[in-house]
């Protein structure tokens, strides 16, 4: 568990004993999938912009958002954003590999739904989930893979969709507290479901909750669990590449840099001292002697 010599603020504090408490515990929780550990999505809203772009080295990833068609016909471009979509990935790849199956059932009650993902269950809650769920399941992804072969080079790309087949019902207007789904289905596409029940990334959902509230603090914790477990020997990621892979709205690399390690000092309690430093060139990351139990 990292530790630090300044002083921790009440929320930390919590986060330590929430750490301290589940060391040792065996997993049985949640996963992602790789993609998330190794692009992620919007934290806010890119509204009218034609794509949306993230890097990792050598990977790009593209997102083009799909038209989601409103209750009264009308049709409007939208991308998924924050940390509903984030849950919502993770839902997804748990249920696939838990099931083993691409057709995804989400329950009868919207309230059970919401709590997998740590959500509470009111009407704007609710609405909030579908309406992302909505826009994940038409969004286009595209992943490429740029190499350089010396005497010449390559890019392999892929485009996919999060589902192939979704089936949502909405509650009426004048029945909020109506929280049934009648079911309704996500039907995953086959890229993903490979994806999902290949190389899952484990991750705790005590702690997926902790560190609720931020897309950033979540991306970093998937980040790291599938970071730190796949590392062969310690390496550095500079800053330039965490801003093109974690930033996006800042002007300036410092005023990145402040936010991404605000969050980071947040996350790292839940790895192993030394696991993780932050130094001049960008992060340290070591592997750890000791298994990660998350």
């Amino acid at each position: 568990m990292a530790t630090s010599t300044e002083l921790m603020t009440n929320r930390q504090l919590r986060l330590v004993d929430l750490a301290g408490g589940l060391e040792g515990e065996l997993f049985s929780g949640h996963y992602a999938s790789r993609i998330m550990a190794q692009l992620s999505l919007p934290y806010k809203d890119p509204k009218d912009a034609q794509e949306w772009v993230r890097r990792n080295n050598a990977l790009t990833l593209t997102l083009t958002p799909g038209h989601v068609t409103a209750q009264d016909g009308s049709r409007q471009r939208l991308y998924p954003y924050g940390v509903i979509p984030r849950y919502l990935m993770t839902w997804m790849t748990t249920e696939a590999f838990r099931t083993r199956s691409r057709q995804i059932y989400l329950g009868d009650s919207l309230t059970q739904f919401l709590a997998t993902l740590g959500m509470n269950g009111s009407g704007a809650s609710g609405r909030r989930v579908l309406d992302q769920l909505h826009r994940l399941a038409v969004a286009n992804i595209n992943i490429e893979d740029v190499r350089d072969q010396k005497s010449r080079w390559n890019v392999s790309g892929e485009n996919f969709h999060i589902a192939s087949r979704y089936d949502l019902w909405f509650s009426a207007k004048d029945a909020p507290n109506q929280d049934q789904l009648l079911g309704s289905t996500i039907t995953l596409s086959e890229q993903f479901y490979e994806e999902a029940i290949k190389s899952p990334v484990k991750l705790h959902p005590q702690i997926l909750k902790a560190l609720a509230g931020s897309a950033m603090r979540l991306d970093l914790y998937v980040w790291l669990s599938y970071r730190l477990r796949n590392l062969s020997k310690p390496t550095t990621v500079t800053w330039s590449q965490l801003e093109a892979q974690f930033g996006s709205e800042y002007k300036h690399q410092r005023q990145f840099k402040a936010k991404f390690l605000a969050h980071l000092r947040e996350v790292q309690i839940f790895f192993p001292y030394n696991a993780v430093a932050a130094q001049v060139q960008g992060l340290r990351l070591n592997r750890a002697a000791k298994v990660l139990a998350y």
